[in-house]
């Protein structure tokens, strides 16, 4: 009798502990479908933030686009007159006209400035370009161009190169300018920008010689076998060994030298501006004296 009181007291505690450890687990189901539900209600808030976001976006660009064309690409009060070109080269204006298709007529606006300016950029001879506005009618457009500075003679052809190594269409005047021989430039055409760093020390030279006032040059002349200087050929008729490192006080030492031999009345005909201390100079044979 003790042992079947015992026995119904079990069972009785057992499936109490049944009925607690099942309403432990739908406490904790219910629990996980809320965050769950909580979860998705957030993304779907996130998501229509973003679509109101977008669509706000959207709309703000059409608005824009809508106000430009309705207050200045379609208003005749922007209609654009004869544009203003300038050049400071051999571009004429005519040829700038023609080849961005400006012409008076059309709505100041309805211009792309940067389309422009990428066509012009594509030019071979072209350095700067400047485009602006000028309300009411004005478009103005400034073209600078660059100008040679030297005559690089290669194995296949002779191109008039700018002082930062640009290759320009050939002209007739550049026959008048410095030559450069020696140099390593394959396959260059007009619009390609020189490598060979020779090359570009020799065009600094020459940009140094001209713009300082230090000597004309007729020649410039690099050699596979100095690599650490140029030769120069002077319009008086020195030939210069001319170091590399420092061009501007190499050539500063050889403005002072032919100055000195110019105020002793003498005639060099090889000085050495290659070396760190010093400048040897060979002197010219004087002429012969003809007696009569």
């Amino acid at each position: 009798m003790w042992f079947k009181e015992g026995a119904e007291k079990s069972s009785r505690k057992a499936n109490r502990r049944k009925k607690s450890s099942g309403g432990q687990i739908l406490e904790v189901d219910a629990r996980a479908q809320e965050k769950q539900q909580a979860r998705v209600r957030w993304i779907g808030a996130v998501v229509a933030l973003l679509v109101a976001i977008g669509g706000c976006i959207w709309a703000g660009i059409k608005g824009a686009d809508w106000i430009r064309y309705e207050l200045f690409a379609s208003n005749p009060l922007f209609t654009m007159r004869e544009p203003d070109i300038r050049t400071d080269g051999t571009l004429k204006p005519q040829d700038v006209r023609k080849l961005c298709n400006l012409n008076a007529g059309g709505n100041l606006f309805a211009v792309s400035l940067g389309k422009i300016h990428d066509e012009l950029m594509m030019l071979p001879g072209v350095r700067t370009v400047e485009i602006r506005r000028q309300l009411p009618d004005t478009l103005i457009v400034r073209v600078g161009e660059r100008s040679p500075v030297a005559l690089l003679v290669t194995d296949k052809a002779s191109l008039p190169v700018d002082r930062e190594g640009f290759v320009l269409e050939p002209r007739a005047a550049v026959t008048r300018l410095p030559v450069i021989v020696g140099g390593s430039a394959p396959g260059l055409k007009p619009g390609m920008q020189v490598a060979d760093a020779k090359i570009l020390d020799a065009l600094t030279a020459l940009d140094l010689c001209e713009t300082q006032h230090f000597c004309d040059v007729l020649r410039v002349q690099l050699k596979a076998t100095d690599v650490e200087n140029l030769e120069l050929h002077l319009v008086s008729g020195e030939e210069v060994a001319l170091a590399r490192l420092d061009l501007a006080g190499h050539l500063r030492e050889l403005a002072a030298t032919k100055k000195t031999l110019a105020e002793r009345r003498q005639t060099a005909r090889f000085i050495d501006c290659s070396l760190r201390n010093g400048v040897p100079v060979q002197l010219a044979q004087p002429p012969p004296v003809l007696v009569p």
